[in-house]
């Protein structure tokens, strides 16, 4: 049994000792090991169910909850997650097999919840589409492709969505009793989180300005910004106009032939085609041009820093990250010269751009990571400090704009 020849590797592996490619394939090993046991408690949660509604036993949640040793908030999810599997058997496969993980079966339990009965029925019934499409996306990619799917199947023209999501939207209050800290939670409608986002972003960067928040985390910053715009305490923000950012095919302004587009908000939420035109009369208008691959053609350089053009132009391709599998937002990015500018005269053009998180732009320097860009294509590929690879990978939104020019 391959379950048990990978606990004899992982069990007679020296990790004292191990090598970095040691390393990476036992993680592999236990990637497979962890997608084998969650398709098995799947299979144990779904029979736990057919018993209780027999009568004969307790609800599944409580039983994983109790005997699993786990919250109830983690037992809720392992049943929604094994009611969705229960209906897609080739997702569960590629689970049980390790090549895809668990956040990739949450994805679907989540998305497929949305849905009325019918259009459940008949997005499940895209099990092989959707389990195809699971083990070549990172699990917040799967959820993207996963919501674009249930809407082309629900036909949603994006009024309805929005008004479940008003609907949907909450904040809660309240106190830790053992800390003494406040906390706020919630979910805002996307329109309103963007506005929030903005708010908030103007505010932090005002705030960098003074000497007292000097190397202040994002996330402290964030809080004090926060209490800044809703007590009306320190109000040093101004308002921030909406930046819209409108991707042109180059064969469309020649020939009208291709309809090349992306609507969305900077953090990869989709918008409303309705929303981006309401933005539009009061917004600074971006305009990006993509070449034949989708790639945007230059739009300047000759300045230490990326331009305001460029990093729109970059984020035409990047929701994320740029390294592969990082799911860092780019608005959290930094803009990284691939070449450096000041010692080794990199110049700051696209194909020497890239948006980076702040752990891997301190690999890229201090950690001595070695980052090729392909300037045609985007592929970035990555090696370690010793010359192993660590990744390969494209832009999200190139890959979708080449795959749409492909269909």
């Amino acid at each position: 049994m391959e379950t048990v020849g990978l606990i004899e590797r992982l069990e007679g592996l020296d990790v004292a000792a191990a090598s970095t490619s040691e390393v990476i394939a036992a993680t592999g090993w236990i990637r497979k090991l962890r997608g084998f046991l969650d398709s098995r408690e799947g299979e144990i949660t779904r029979r736990a169910q057919e018993l209780h509604e027999g009568g004969s036993g307790v609800p599944p949640e409580d039983l994983l909850s109790r005997h699993g040793r786990s919250s109830r908030r983690k037992a809720d999810q392992a049943k929604r997650r094994a009611e969705a599997l229960g209906d897609a058997p080739a997702l569960n496969d590629e689970l049980a097999a390790g090549r895809i993980g668990a956040e990739h079966a949450d994805a679907l339990a989540s998305v497929a919840g949305r849905l009325d009965e019918g259009h459940r029925t008949e997005f499940l019934a895209l099990d092989e589409e959707l389990a195809t499409a699971a083990t070549t996306r990172t699990p917040e990619q799967f959820r993207r492709f996963l919501n674009e799917r249930a809407d082309q199947l629900a036909a949603d023209d994006g009024i309805e969505r929005s008004e479940r999501q008003r609907d949907a939207a909450f904040v809660a209050l309240g106190k830790d009793e053992t800390s003494g800290m406040g906390f706020v939670r919630g979910e805002l409608h996307p329109d309103d989180y963007q506005q929030m986002r903005r708010a908030i972003d103007g505010e932090v960067a005002a705030l960098r300005s003074l000497p007292q928040y000097e190397g202040m985390r994002r996330d402290q910053l964030n809080a004090i910004a926060l209490v800044s715009l809703t007590t009306g305490a320190r109000s040093t923000q101004r308002r921030n106009r909406a930046a819209v950012v409108v991707l042109i095919g180059l064969e469309k302004m020649v020939d009208d032939l291709h309809e090349l587009g992306v609507h969305e908000y900077s953090d990869g939420t989709p918008a409303p085609v309705e929303t981006i035109r309401r933005h539009a009369c009061d917004a600074d208008i971006f305009p990006v041009v993509l070449g034949g691959d989708g790639v945007p053609l230059d739009v300047g350089r000759a300045a230490r820093l990326a331009t305001p053009e460029q990093r729109v132009a970059l984020r035409s391709m990047y929701r994320t990250c740029g390294v592969g599998g990082c799911e860092r937002s780019f608005d959290d990015c930094e803009i990284h010269h691939l070449i450096e500018w000041e010692e080794l005269h990199g110049e700051t053009d696209l194909d020497n751009l890239l948006p980076v998180c702040s752990y891997h732009h301190h690999r890229a320097h201090e950690g001595r990571w070695r980052l090729e860009l392909d300037s045609q294509t985007r592929e970035l590929t990555v090696w370690l400090p010793n010359g192993e690879l660590h990744s390969r990978s494209r832009p999200d939104l190139v890959a979708e704009r080449t795959a749409g020019l492909a269909a």
